[in-house]
């Protein structure tokens, strides 16, 4: 189980969520930072904008949609990966209204099996195993 040590941020509302993605991550060698609250998150992400390889963000959350949250991101690194996470029904002609906007590289829907985010970060950063 190891990768290259990446380095990803993780937004995530719910609690226990993001406590079982980031033990995940870790398990398969990533850093993971993980972030409750988008606004804290973006504070983050604008002093560490730099160290960071992939992006983990869920679509509906308090005080910033995860979309708001993306479209912040591309604006200090318009070349970061993003993965975006949703537990609603996304209809097509949204997929392509938020690809228009920000370009994301992955959309997981909840619930999902932990090992489909570690592939989706796999995928992104290139990396077999």
């Amino acid at each position: 189980m190891s990768t290259p040590q990446a380095r990803i941020l993780v937004v995530e509302d719910e609690p226990d969520l993001l406590r079982i993605v980031e033990i995940y991550l870790r398990r398969w060698g990533f850093i993971v930072d993980g972030f409750i609250d988008p606004l804290e998150a973006l504070a983050h992400f604008k002093k560490n904008h730099q160290i960071h390889h992939v992006v983990i963000t869920d679509i509906k959350m308090p005080g910033m949609t995860g979309i708001e949250f993306a479209i912040e991101l591309r604006k200090l690194r318009p070349d970061i990966k993003i993965i975006l996470m949703t537990a609603f029904e996304v209809m097509p002609g949204d997929l392509e209204t938020m690809l228009t906007i920000i370009k994301y590289d992955e959309l997981l829907l909840k619930p999902f099996k932990l090992m489909e985010i570690c592939n989706a970060v796999k995928r992104l950063l290139q990396v077999s195993g």
